[in-house]
């Protein structure tokens, strides 16, 4: 489990959350047909919010749930009292709930899709209509 501690790992993949994330608030704020100014800017906001909170946690130096050195014994062991620290072990340990919740959503979707093409090839039907269909039942604007 220490190639997902990987300092250079957390910062690739809060970048690439932080993206996934801005363009999941753009397609809802365009969803809603607010104006395209605020749709803009609620994207940008969101990407960096979400950037430059995990960047905080990771360059703390504060071991959490999300992230930790691996140190045996810390240099300066942080003062406990603190209130950044107490807010650090709770966001830490919320993006580490938040990434098992959401590892494992992506894990159960992936497998639905693989399900659903399998589906698909078996039927004779072309690749993705089984979930072309479902995306009409459960979406039914045109």
């Amino acid at each position: 489990m220490t190639f997902f501690n990987s300092f250079l790992i957390r910062i690739t993949l809060a970048v690439i959350g932080g993206i996934f994330y801005a363009f999941l608030t753009y397609w809802i704020a365009l969803f809603l047909k607010l104006p395209d100014e605020f749709v803009i800017f609620s994207s940008v906001l969101v990407y960096l919010s979400y950037l430059g909170s995990r960047l905080l946690l990771l360059f703390s130096g504060i071991d959490s749930p999300y992230y930790s050195k691996g140190r045996k014994m810390p240099s300066n062991p942080p003062i406990r009292e603190n209130h950044f620290y107490e807010t650090a072990q709770w966001v830490g340990k919320f993006y580490h709930q938040h990434d098992l919740v959401l590892f494992v959503f992506v894990g159960i979707l992936s497998i639905a899709f693989l399900i659903s093409l399998v589906v698909d090839g078996l039927s004779g039907s072309p690749f993705g209509d089984t979930v072309r269909n479902l995306g009409d039942i459960i979406l039914p604007v045109r």
